[in-house]
């Protein structure tokens, strides 16, 4: 077996050892600007985000393995040296895994500036529990900067709305599986924050800069890749990281065609923040053959993807995009057109969607593949990145135990039969979830909210507003699979956990609450035995979750307390540890003491929105002004069409002819605003989010909820209820009347 790496260069010009270096400055803190997600062209980001490079020679010992001897004069066994061509996510945490492991690594990389290759188009990644899981297995570390700099969505309501009415469809919980397994919850975090935290990690003297893999040749007993400038390198394997268009891939497949999923997307970063950002992480906006999301990333910035149906290869006028969205989503609910109002043009970037079915074979001899080299998804189930970082641990894990068994046995290690049991422990889940991920953009997009939707001729069945079968199908199954799912796919991948119950239980209680427990012969008599101290009550379930406390340092004063102090236990009961992960409960994750709350009770979370309450008048050419609504409970809004100073409250004034001298009253109360018809003429009306219009009853307060239209007297003086995080401000631009937040 072959374990120096050599360089062959077939340009004379370039020294025999040559090596990029990238100027990732190797301190503890991260660095980051405070405009990291702004509205930028890929162009600026580029020129801006380049990791700046210098050639310099290497010094021979860092290229050959010195066998040395060891301390009892035997002499070490020499490192395996591991090739990876592609520095993206997955390349990046498996050569931290493997160097962890105590292997060498070098990285291949064509393009180490922050956006990369087709990743100026996807921005910040969403990274789930089970990845972080992962990564905290791997380097913690790494793994802890990574959470300290990524914008939790976990902790939030987070799911499946109407496009068009805004309604709430299905709500997703990844908080529970993240915070009863002790695993970090869901995160978003920037490409280029993470690729910084990871390329540090690994080290500036493992990774090549500007060296793309074009070609490799697997020799028995090593393998040879070649760079496109025409230098060679040799080492002991070959891990293929270099994404869904790979050349290691199609080195050993022979070229595939990638398959299009038959959606274009548009996405883009805007300096927006939505009214309920305390109590939504993410949602995605369902409609006919196309689909909205939007996500909270932080530093007051929205990320959305744009889905439509259309055939691939598709182009934009020059600065159309914009133009062509918010005629696309004509009609769609506030969510949706004000992330896209809010979004500069130049940011607004276009791909088509493609992925990779994956293969029963993702290797031969000495060369493997990992992420999207093997299995591109697409996006809708976010975890493209969290299958590569599972890959990595995984690969790393068995050629770490590979290499004891060499070294126990005496024998040199079985490269081959590892990366087959690497194939083997992935297969199944990661095709699971591929096509999780296509069944989910099918769903997205067949979804019809009523009868006649996508029907031509028959369109004018919508007006009924009958529930589609399907709507009212697909509601009640994913409402029973949803849950299932969630806990198989963020608690990751449970051959490779083991309970901890007792050695957490052990490191956090007291030596008499400690016996009493060790009675119990099994973590799963313990779990058993706890559960007489749970109760019924859901919403202490939650709380519990929630706890932040230092169980290493906590000590029960006396046997009274054991009821209390277990229940405070119950959350690390079912603490799953992956191989190399620390024994830790990540009760630091807090959601709100009401998540459960919102999750039951469609109308509690109405409440829990935190903005400012505006009547924006329809007729935008008008002269009528828009309504700024108080949140003071003594303080109501009269309006009419003269002054009523006598009222407590303020008084509006509408001058039009068939809006009574007192017409109406909006007061506050509970988090909710609520309309009162105050025996007008001509009648208050309300057209809801459904587009359902009726006319409240006269000293009967009504609920007013945003989006909503409200008519004093006629669609003369009609007003559209709209909720922000501040109040617009007027302002003319060519003779157009504008409403924007200040």
């Amino acid at each position: 077996m072959t374990l120096t790496l050599t360089c062959c260069s077939l340009h004379p010009a370039m020294p025999v050892f040559s090596r990029t270096l990238f100027s990732i400055p190797m301190c503890q803190e991260l660095s980051l600007p405070c405009d990291s997600y702004g509205s930028r062209t890929a162009k600026q980001w580029k020129k801006l985000m380049r990791i700046k490079a210098t050639v310099a020679e290497a010094p021979p010992d860092v290229w050959r393995s010195v066998a040395g001897n060891g301390e009892d004069g035997v002499p070490e066994k020499k490192k395996l040296r591991v090739l990876v061509a592609g520095g993206g996510i997955g390349g990046l945490v498996f050569s931290l895994a493997a160097k962890r492991k105590g292997f060498d690594v070098v990285v291949f990389e064509k393009d180490m500036s922050a956006i990369r290759g087709e990743g100026q188009y996807r921005g910040p990644i969403q990274i789930q529990s089970n990845a972080l899981a992962a990564l905290e297995a791997i380097d913690f570390e790494a793994a802890e900067e990574v959470l300290r700099v990524g914008c939790i969505t976990g902790d939030r309501i987070n799911g499946l709305v109407d496009g068009v009415s805004g309604s709430w469809y299905i709500k997703f919980d990844t908080f529970t599986p993240a915070a009863e397994r002790g695993l970090p919850v869901t995160r978003v975090i920037s490409r280029m924050a993470l690729q910084e935290i990871l390329a540090r990690a690994v080290g500036e003297d493992s990774i090549m800069n500007e060296s793309n893999v074009v070609d490799f040749v697997d020799h028995g007993d090593k393998v040879t890749v070649e760079l496109e400038n025409g230098q060679k390198y040799d080492g002991d394997l070959l891990v293929g990281a270099d994404g869904i268009w790979s050349k290691v891939r199609n080195k050993l497949f022979g070229e595939r065609e990638a398959t299009y999923s038959g959606y274009t997307c548009y996405t883009g970063v805007a300096d927006f923040v939505p009214a309920d950002i305390e109590s939504v992480g993410y949602r995605v906006f369902l409609g006919h053959k196309q689909y909205f999301v939007s996500s909270d990333v932080g530093a007051g910035k929205t990320q959305w993807y744009a889905f439509h149906q259309e055939s691939a290869g598709g182009s934009d006028i020059p600065n159309g995009k914009k133009k062509r969205l918010l005629k696309m989503f004509e009609g769609w609910c506030d969510n949706v057109i004000d992330v896209l109002v809010a979004t500069e043009e130049e940011a607004i970037l276009r791909r088509d969607i493609y992925d990779r079915t994956p293969t029963f074979t993702w290797g031969k001899g000495r060369v493997t593949l990992l992420g999207d080299s093997i299995h591109a998804m697409q996006p809708n189930m976010g975890q493209g990145g969290c299958m590569a970082i599972e890959d990595s641990y995984q690969l790393a894990l068995e050629l770490g135990n590979a290499w004891e068994q060499s070294i126990k046995s005496g024998s040199p290690i079985d490269i081959d039969s590892s990366l087959k049991s690497y194939e083997r422990e992935r297969r199944l889940r990661v095709a699971i979830v591929h096509g999780m991920a296509r069944m989910a953009a099918l769903m997205a997009s067949t979804y019809r909210a009523y009868l006649g939707v996508g029907l031509g001729p028959f369109e004018f069945l919508t007006k009924f507003r009958i529930p589609h079968p399907g709507r009212v199908g697909g509601r009640f199954l994913i409402d029973k699979m949803m849950p299932l799912m969630l806990n198989w796919v963020l608690g990751g991948n449970s051959q490779r956990q083991k309970s901890n119950a007792k050695s957490c239980l052990f490191s956090a209680a007291s030596p008499a609450i400690f016996a009493w427990i060790m009675r119990l012969k099994s973590a799963k008599a313990i779990w058993n035995a706890l559960k007489d101290y749970e109760g019924n009550d859901k919403f202490r379930a939650m709380q519990l979750l929630n706890l932040i406390k230092d169980f290493e340092m906590q000590r029960a004063k006396e046997l009274g307390t054991i009821r209390s102090t277990l229940r405070d236990f119950k959350a690390s009961l079912t603490s799953s540890k992956l191989e190399g992960r620390p024994i830790c409960c990540r009760l630091s994750d807090k959601a709100n003491d009401q998540l459960q709350t919102w999750f039951e009770d469609n109308d509690a979370l109405e409440r829990a929105i935190n903005g400012e309450w505006i009547l924006l008048p329809c007729d935008e050419a008008g002269s009528i002004k828009p309504i700024s609504l108080s949140q003071d409970e003594m303080k109501p809004c009269i309006i009419g069409s003269s002054q009523h100073e006598d009222h407590p409250g303020s008084s509006i004034i509408i001058p039009l002819p068939k809006v009574s001298p007192l017409h109406a009253r909006i007061n506050y109360k509970d988090g909710a605003f609520f309309l009162t018809d105050l025996r007008s003429l001509h009648g208050t009306w309300i057209t809801d989010n459904e587009g359902r219009r009726y006319r409240i009853h006269s000293n009967y307060p009504s609920r007013v909820r945003p989006s909503d239209v409200i008519e004093f007297g006629s669609d003369k003086a009609s007003f559209r209820v709209k909720v922000t995080r501040s109040a617009p401000r007027e302002s003319e631009k060519k003779g157009t009347k504008l409403y924007q937040k200040e």
